[in-house]
């Protein structure tokens, strides 16, 4: 997605959870530390090329994001608690990651992470243990339930892979440390703020990807704020229950142009519609491969099959 990608890197890199630590009273010295730390792992030419240009101080970085909720009717003092929670900090490991995307990898090293008999299999199970469900959300968005089912398998193993660092701060790393993600980071962070204001939800309650991606799709706030759906009608939009997972993922892919019974070639509509999602065309390749492998195992049953094997008028 957007950036939603990314969320896929949590199901390769094997998050360890970020256990917080308090930030000490000068901000330059906790970012003079991740400095030394990088230093030692990446050496001077790579933390240069990382870190140079425009490195944030706490303050600056409270500001920037501060400046992206103007109106919103955020109270600032709600922000600058988020900010200066003991749990916020530098995390060296996620400015690592922003470096080495998965999707540059040669794609049959790339494939192999995901075309797995585990994946495989746990794709047709969702598409037979949910199959009422995917028959709604195919019918309301007109979106293909093996292709949802496959984008929702690369992302997070179909909800078991979700991330171990808190969404602040992924943001907030990016934001200080990560100049050219710096003020994209500012306004996913601040749209983040705006959701857990929403939800009261404390700010580092939220785990996700090392890119701020976060539930079972791995949307990225600002695709959550606007493209996530209460599909269930239950009030709430969901980002780890299923209704509301697979309804948003079909609400997206046709906001960005999903055609029903359309091709998947390269440059189709629906193949824009996965690249939106994730801006790599690796991440394109996967999620059909997958999708196809899916769909021989598991195709889909038809609308008699559908309401013999489950009360059609309680599907969710």
């Amino acid at each position: 997605m957007t950036f939603a990608l990314p969320l896929l890197l949590v199901l390769c890199a094997g998050a360890r959870a970020q256990n917080a630590a308090p930030p000490g009273p000068e901000e330059g010295f906790a970012l003079d530390l991740t400095r030394i730390e990088l230093s030692v792992r990446e050496g001077s030419a790579g933390l240069r090329s990382r870190m140079s240009g425009s490195g944030l101080s706490h303050e600056e970085a409270l500001r920037l994001v501060l400046g992206k909720l103007a109106g919103s009717g955020a109270p600032e003092e709600f922000v600058r608690a988020a900010f200066d929670d003991p749990q916020t900090r530098v995390v060296p490991e996620i400015v690592d990651r922003f470096g080495k995307p998965a999707e540059g990898m040669p794609y049959e090293q790339y494939r192999k992470i995901f075309l797995t008999e585990a994946t495989i299999e746990g794709g047709a199970r969702l598409v037979r243990e949910r199959t009422a469900l995917l028959s709604e959300v195919e019918t309301r968005t007109g979106v293909d339930r093996h292709l949802i089912t496959a984008l929702v398998g690369v992302e997070t193993r179909y909800g078991t892979r979700t991330g171990q660092f808190t969404v602040f701060n992924a943001l907030y790393t990016a934001v200080r440390a990560v100049p050219k993600r710096s003020a994209w980071a500012a306004g996913e962070l601040a749209e983040l703020l705006k959701l857990c204001r929403a939800e009261n939800l404390p700010a580092h309650q939220i785990l996700g990807s090392y890119a701020g991606a976060f539930g079972f799709a791995q949307f990225i706030p600002s695709s959550f704020n606007r493209l996530a759906v209460d599909f269930d009608g239950d009030g709430r939009k969901r980002w780890d229950e299923w209704p509301d997972v697979l309804g948003s993922v079909g609400n997206y892919l046709t906001r960005a142009g999903y055609k029903p019974g359309g091709s998947f070639e390269r440059g189709s509509a629906n193949w824009n519609s996965i690249y939106a999602y994730n801006h790599a065309e690796n991440y394109v390749r996967v999620v059909l491969e997958l999708r196809q492998a899916v769909l021989e195992r598991a195709p889909a049953p038809s609308a008699k099959a559908v309401c013999e094997n489950e009360a059609c008028d309680d599907i969710f």
